[in-house]
C-alpha cells in the first residue's frame, strides 16, 4: 500500500511542482555591457537655468460636496385611515392612536434624508391587520403612493410599522388599511 501511495500522490505532486518551477523560471540574464563613459563635466553656474512651465494644463479642481444642511423639524399631521378591505371591523380612533406611536420613527426616517427632499412630501402606506387575540398583528405593509422616490426611505417607513401595537379587528378576520403620512417641514425660526 505505501508504494501505491507514492505512485498515486507523491509522484504527481512532485511532477506538478517541477512543471510549475519550469514555467516560472527567470529568463536568461541580459548580457553585461559596458556603461557609456561619462560626458565631460559642465562648469557650475551661479544660478540654475529657469524652468519652463509644464505643457500640461493644471488638474481640474475637485468639487467638495456641500455640507448637508441641518435637518429642520418636521411635523406630521394626523390623518384619517382609509379601510380598503375588511373581514372584521376596527375602531378608527384606536387605529389612529396606534399609528401615532410610530410617528417619531417615521419622522426620523424622513429627517435622515430631508436634505434631498425639499418642501412638503407625502407617503401612503397600505397594510393589513389580522386579529390575533388581544392585539392586532401587522401583515404585508407596502408603499402605495409617494412623492419620495427612495427605496431605502420607503423601506424605513414600512419597517417602522412593525413596532406598532395595533388594535385587533373586532369579530376576528383581517382589515386592510391605507394611511397617508404628510411631512411638512416646520418654518425656520426667525423668518
Amino acid at each position: 500500500m505505501p508504494g501505491r501511495l507514492f505512485l498515486a500522490v507523491i509522484l504527481p505532486f512532485v511532477a506538478l511542482c517541477a512543471v510549475g518551477l519550469w514555467l516560472t523560471r527567470p529568463g536568461s540574464p541580459p548580457p553585461v555591457s559596458r556603461a557609456p563613459s561619462p560626458a565631460p563635466a559642465k562648469p557650475l553656474s551661479a544660478s540654475p537655468p529657469p524652468r519652463s512651465p509644464p505643457d500640461r494644463p493644471p488638474p481640474p479642481a475637485v468639487a467638495l460636496p456641500a455640507p448637508s444642511p441641518q435637518a429642520l423639524p418636521v411635523s406630521i399631521p394626523e390623518a384619517e385611515p382609509e379601510i380598503l378591505a375588511s373581514e372584521g371591523t376596527v375602531d378608527r380612533e384606536a387605529l389612529r392612536g396606534a399609528i401615532q406611536q410610530v410617528v417619531p420613527l417615521m419622522r426620523q426616517c424622513f429627517e435622515d434624508t430631508q436634505g434631498r427632499y425639499r418642501g412638503p412630501q407625502s407617503v401612503t402606506l397600505k397594510f393589513t391587520l389580522a386579529g390575533d387575540g388581544a392585539v392586532g398583528r401587522f401583515q404585508g405593509g407596502e408603499v402605495v403612493e409617494t412623492t419620495l422616490q427612495d427605496p431605502m426611505l420607503q423601506a424605513c417607513f414600512v419597517d417602522s410599522l412593525l413596532d406598532v401595537q395595533f388594535p385587533p379587528p373586532r369579530r376576528g378576520g383581517k382589515v386592510t388599511v391605507a394611511y397617508p403620512f404628510r411631512f411638512e417641514p416646520a418654518p425656520e425660526a426667525g423668518r
